[in-house]
């Protein structure tokens, strides 16, 4: 024991003090060394050869501390070892019997630890506190055993109810059972006697609970006894705890959780039999709502307790419906089907709620998220293959619901999302397998068509998700949401449900049809028709950003199956081009913006294109020949480019606005790239024309010589700029040029001027006139390309061929002469450069060929000659030179 302060004043004699120090060592000693002695006894269970003594020694012991620190100690040391005194007595009373009638010492106890708590009760309240506390420890100490003892007997009581729906066996019952619940009443009653006023009430909600569930360690006990009382004392539980609406806040959390942990236990013990399972959700889903009604007015934890108590009403209701079920002899499917119409309840409840229990409208839509999820997802965990698909789409709808005319609370929108998104995977394989089967060879026949395996339900989940998709963006955000309660329709965006649902819808009708085994084309011909009207839709949507981001995946995803699943036939092919071709003029004409009407217009060309060789190759002809229907789209592209260009330039669009000094400007540019874009896409087509015509050399030759009319005749039209007529220009004389080439090569002609000649008159032609209309061009650049086609490869045919060509050596020389004279004439340097450098090779080549033909004294009086005139007129041929050189240079 320790030893307590000494009363040190300043003056103390040191002898005194010393002794002080000195008796309470002893003091302390002697007791220790006491009570290791007394230890002994009470461990052993027996004191002066009976039972009935094994704690006196160390009650002795506890007595001459008493009384020592009643004597001598302070208040604090009086204390201390009256605590120490109560749970001594308790350890002598209850010894003996442990040692003569261990069946009776959970009995004696309960019974010591009531007896020692009215003890302490009883005495002054000066000396209460150490008794007090050490009564308090007692009484912990058994409270701990009996509840470790109720759990273990709670536990076994709803083991028994397991292997669940099989009637429920008897809990083992102890010997010592019937004691407990006395024990526990006795400590509940002691801590009570021993705990102020304020604790009082939750050491009753606490012991009574507790009792409750020991009352089955009594005897062999029912379980539907069990589950009544069970629910029973819940139900009080739970209506005290929101009976008064100043009640403390821990009695009303106590008393709330106690309640729980029996409702938990009665639904443990009811799965014993479906009846039980179901009056237990019965009885929540009828004391929820009475809960809820009375602990929402008041205070502190109460609300709480309301909010959740509504939250697991509304749970049980479905899940009550799924046990009836099943308790009737149900398949697993109704179950789920009767568990899945039950929600309807909650969601009605959560309409109610928020009109009426505005503040525990979160605890409703909660629970009412926790009901959609669970049968959402009941056909993955529940036997019986019931489609997950159908399950979800129908819980985003439920979920949807709930709103009542505007969107949801945050955790039926979340739930609904989720199932929307679960019921969309489980549905997709089959509809991209409906949509991936379309497309078939090309003019292989009409094919087969057999009902498609699980199309229906995949149609019907992918409608009910295009409904829920349009409903919800139709709604208005809930009022405190965040944004103004107004619907789409009211602020201009009545188009966003439909936009919304499209999509669903679109892709739904085909796999129901094919669900149907509906003949061919329906199908192809209603996805291509609907893919078709929503690209044409996204073009002419106008500054409506949301509609091109849904509708142009749709569109490309479904035009392309479904014209791939045309294709099967001649009419089917020709009819889908067709409405292709009408689809991307309309946009071409309507689009919204400018690049709409850009890429409709090529689209247009693009279509009308392949209608053109569809078309040819169905009535029979040749490649060569469908190249000329070509050439004609090619054609009515070129010349319709104009009338586009000034209509764009004029009328920037539907959607964009006329005039004004900012638009000019860009409308302007796009029409010049759109110009551009189209008369490339128009040459283009005429390649491919020419393409076409394969190795039929008459057949290409005709394709570029009406292609170089058509180009001329649009160079005639008014309102073209120079540049462009220019470039026009050039395009229609190399198309004729290629198409004479052509027709020589197919006539044989080996004649090489009959390639080069006209090659170099178009050259010189386009020269000539550049020379008119632009003053500042030089000769090189305007003749010179035409002059070297004309002169280089007819000399390089005279000088490398081995034959004489008397005929093309003169026509060359004549020729040359002419370009030296005429560009001498009209001062332009690149004839006479060009013509003599033609001249002297040419003269050259005579003298060699003529060198055997005369006497060799000619050719060497001739260069005597030479040789002595240009020395005796040396220095006058020297400034002839010069001015030659000075006239060359100075030409253009």
């Amino acid at each position: 024991a320790a030893a307590p302060p000494l009363p040190v004043r300043p003056g103390t004699p040191s002898v005194l003090l010393a002794g002080w120090v000195l008796g309470w060592a002893g003091h302390g000693v002697a007791l220790a060394l006491a009570a290791g002695c007394a230890l002994v006894p009470l461990a052993l269970g027996r004191a002066a050869g009976t039972p009935l003594l094994a704690g006196g020694p160390l009650l002795v012991v506890a007595l001459a501390l008493a009384a020592g620190a009643r004597a001598a100690g302070g208040r604090t040391y009086r204390a201390i070892a009256a605590g120490l005194l109560v749970p001594v007595l308790a350890a002598a009373l209850i010894r003996p019997v442990a040692v003569l009638r261990p069946g009776l010492l959970l009995l004696a106890a309960g019974l010591v630890v009531v007896a020692l708590a009215g003890a302490v009760r009883a005495l002054p309240a000066g000396s209460r506190t150490g008794p007090r506390l050490g009564a308090v420890l007692v009484a912990a100490g058994l409270g701990q055993v009996a509840t470790v003892l109720t759990g273990l007997v709670a536990a076994a009581t709803a083991a028994a109810a397991f292997p669940a729906w099989q009637g429920g066996r008897p809990a083992a019952v102890p010997s010592w059972g019937w004691q407990l619940p006395v024990a526990v009443l006795c400590t509940a009653g002691a801590v009570a006697l021993l705990a102020p006023r304020a604790g009082r009430p939750l050491v009753g909600v606490v012991g009574g609970a507790l009792a409750v569930l020991a009352a089955p360690a009594v005897a062999a006990t029912p379980w539907p006894l069990v589950l009544v009382a069970d629910l029973a004392a819940a139900t009080a539980l739970l209506l005290a705890a929101v009976g008064r609406p100043r009640r403390s806040y821990p009695i009303v959390v106590v008393a709330a959780l106690t309640g729980a942990v029996l409702l938990g236990h009665a639904l443990l013990v009811g799965c014993a039999a479906p009846a039980g399972a179901g009056a237990v959700l019965a009885v929540l889903a009828a004391l929820g709502p009475v809960v809820a009604a009375r602990g929402r007015r008041g205070r502190g934890a109460q609300p709480v307790v309301a909010g959740v108590a509504l939250a697991v009403a509304l749970l049980a209701v479905p899940a009550g419906v799924a046990v009836a079920l099943f308790g009737l002899g149900a398949p697993p499917w109704w179950q789920l089907r009767g568990a899945t119409a039950a929600v309807a309840v909650p969601v009605v409840a959560v309409l109610a709620v928020r009109r009426h229990w505005p503040d525990l409208h979160g605890y409703a839509s909660t629970s009412l998220a926790v009901a959609l999820a669970a049968v959402g997802l009941g056909p993955l965990v529940v036997a019986g293959g019931e489609p997950v698909a159908l399950y979800a789409a129908a819980g985003a709808l439920l979920a949807l619901a709930s709103g009542g005319g505007v969107r949801p609370a945050s955790a039926p929108r979340a739930a609904g999302a989720v199932l929307a998104g679960l019921a969309l995977l489980a549905a997709a394989p089959t509809a991209l397998a409906v949509l991936l089967d379309l497309p078939v060879r090309p003019w292989s026949g009409v094919p087969a068509v057999e009902p498609a395996p699980g199309a229906g339900r995949a149609g019907l989940v992918l409608l009910l998700l295009g409904a829920a998709a349009a409903a919800y963006a139709r709604m208005a955000p809930a009022p405190g949401a965040g944004a103004a309660p107004e619907t789409p329709g009211r602020s201009g965006e009545r188009w966003l449900p439909a936009l919304a649902g499209l999509p669903f819808a679109a892709v739904a009708l085909p796999v129901l049809l094919a669900a149907a085994g509906a003949p061919w084309p329906v199908v192809p011909a209603l996805v291509f028709g609907a893919g078709v009207a929503a690209l044409v839709l996204a073009a002419l949507g106008g500054p409506r950003p949301a509609a091109p981001v849904v509708l142009l995946p749709l569109g490309f995803a479904l035009t392309a199956p479904g014209l791939g699943g045309l294709v099967a036939t001649r009419a089917g092919t020709l009819a889908g081009l067709g409405v292709l071709v009408v689809a991307a003029a309309v946009v071409g004409a309507a689009g919204r913006p400018a690049e709409a009407r850009l890429a409709g217009w090529l689209s247009a060309v693009a279509a009308a294109t392949g209608f053109a060789v569809t078309a040819a190759l169905a009535g029979g002809l040749p490649l060569r020949t469908a190249g000329f229907a070509v050439l004609a789209v090619a054609a009515v592209t070129l010349h319709a480019t104009p009338a586009l260009r000034a209509r764009t330039a004029g009328s920037p669009g539907p959607a964009e606005p006329a005039g004004g000094a900012l638009a000019a400007g860009p409308a302007r540019t796009g029409a010049a790239v759109g110009a551009v874009a189209l008369e490339a896409a128009a040459q283009a087509v005429a390649l491919l024309a020419l393409l076409l015509t394969g190795g039929a050399l008459r057949h290409a030759a005709a394709v570029c010589v009406l292609w170089g009319v058509v180009v001329a005749v649009r160079v005639l039209r008014r309102g073209e700029t120079p540049a462009r007529r220019w470039g026009l220009a050039a395009v229609a004389g190399g198309s004729e040029l290629l198409g004479g080439w052509l027709l020589l090569a197919a006539g044989g002609v080996a004649v090489l001027e009959a390639y080069t000649l006209p090659a170099a008159a178009l050259a010189l032609g386009a020269g000539l006139l550049a020379l008119r209309t632009r003053p500042g061009l030089n000769s090189w650049l305007a003749l010179g390309p035409g002059l070297g086609a004309a002169l280089l490869p007819s000399l390089v045919s005279v000088l490398a061929a081995p034959d004489a060509q008397p005929a093309r050596r003169l026509a060359l020389g004549l020729v040359a002469l002419g370009a030296v004279l005429g560009g001498a004439v009209r001062r332009w340097q690149a004839p006479v450069l060009l013509g003599a450098a033609t001249l002297v090779p040419l003269a050259l080549h005579e003298l060699a060929r003529g060198w055997d033909l005369l006497p060799r004294w000619i050719f060497l009086a001739l260069g005597g000659l030479a040789l002595i005139a240009l020395a005796a007129t040396y220095e006058r041929r020297r400034r002839d030179l010069a001015r030659l050189r000075a006239a060359v240079g100075g030409m253009r």
